[in-house]
């Protein structure tokens, strides 16, 4: 079963290169991205329709949003929140292919302060493209590096 799973990964990998390389990607938008994403978050097991297991656009809660607040950010709406029933696990954050994920200080905050609000030992940012996964034990702050509390980053 595993080597089904790693085999259908390296498909989706390998057609996600096949359309960057003959241009269909260019100018992707954030939700273009979304397609690679849903369909990578399937081939884990998460099932994107099920609200059982995955929230796409869902507001924090009050008390979240406080908290995100009381750091300086204004995001309150991550795009797929991974969920067991009702209790939020992680986050994943899209973004578009022309989105500099290794580099923006601005996408790290956000994905961090998502993390870090409910507590999530961990989130992730993408755009397909690159990867990255955040530790979100540690409160982040605006004038934090891009690389600050980065365990992965995968292009």
């Amino acid at each position: 079963m595993h080597f089904m799973i790693k085999e259908d990964i390296k498909k989706l990998v390998y057609r996600y290169l096949e359309a960057k390389d003959s241009g269909r990607l260019r100018n992707a938008s954030e939700a273009t991205m979304r397609a690679w994403i849903d369909e990578s978050l399937s081939l884990f097991g998460w099932n994107v329709q099920n609200t059982q297991q995955v929230l796409t656009e869902h507001t924090l809660d009050k008390a979240e949003r406080q908290k995100l607040k009381d750091i300086g950010s204004t995001n309150i709406r991550p795009d797929y929140t991974l969920v067991n029933g009702k209790v939020p696990l992680l986050f994943v954050d899209a973004k578009s292919l022309e989105v500099d994920i290794e580099n923006s200080n601005e996408v790290a905050f956000q994905i961090r302060s998502y993390g870090w609000s409910i507590g999530a030992p961990y989130s992730i940012v993408t755009n397909f493209g690159q990867l990255a996964v955040y530790d979100c034990s540690y409160m982040p702050s605006l004038s934090d590096d891009a690389s600050y509390a980065r365990k992965i980053f995968l292009v």
